[in-house]
């Protein structure tokens, strides 16, 4: 076991761990329409510790996105990295408005709501220019289709099937989109300093 990890490769751990927490919190709608089953909820607004620490792990992850491929990118990619960092980012904020905090109102917290719509926006056109981008002048190490892929299942999921009543295909494009994610932090895990200096080069 590698215990000489660089920053970038626990940061694409936190990336990971953050995005199966995204995942794990539909879990009781998925065993309820897939298999007619209820289970409880693996993670809610009370679990106060566990959506900040999911959030925070990421936003750190997102961070490290831009600063590790920003600078190797033509204008068109860089622009894209930062729309889908920057978005990812406001959207992790904006989860404060589903945190159920004892002696504040939910009213109180709605406002950061916004936030979310804006910054799930501003990920998912992100990660579609991204992916362009990247099958164009290829700058990830791995999985060069992973991004305008994720992109893509994150918008179907959201914006065609997406609404206030949770349905089956909704769950399921949003369970391909928090795979692709988790696969979009995997790389960071896999990323080969030789492949980062080829591209300086």
């Amino acid at each position: 076991m590698n215990t000489h990890r660089r920053p970038y490769q626990w940061a694409g751990a936190a990336f990971i761990f953050g995005n199966v927490l995204f995942f794990a919190n539909k879990l009781d709608e998925m065993s309820r329409l897939f298999f007619s089953k209820r289970i409880p909820d693996v993670i809610s607004g009370q679990d106060i510790l566990a959506v900040l620490i999911g959030q925070a792990a990421l936003i750190i992850g997102y961070i490290t996105f831009i600063r590790l491929y920003s600078q190797r990118l033509a204008r068109f990619g860089k622009n894209s990295l930062r729309l889908l960092c920057s978005g990812g980012i406001l959207l992790a904020l904006g989860h404060i408005s589903f945190i159920e905090i004892a002696g504040i109102p939910k009213e109180a917290l709605e406002p950061f709501f916004i936030l979310v719509l804006i910054g799930n926006a501003a990920l998912l056109a992100g990660l579609i220019l991204f992916g362009i981008s990247n099958l164009r002048h290829p700058i990830l190490g791995h999985w060069r289709w992973l991004p305008l892929a994720t992109g893509i299942m994150g918008f179907i999921g959201f914006f065609m099937f997406g609404g206030e009543e949770i349905t089956a295909i909704f769950l399921l494009f949003r369970t391909l989109f928090a795979l692709g994610l988790i696969g979009f932090g995997l790389t960071l895990c896999l990323e080969n300093p030789n492949h980062l200096n080829d591209i300086d080069g």
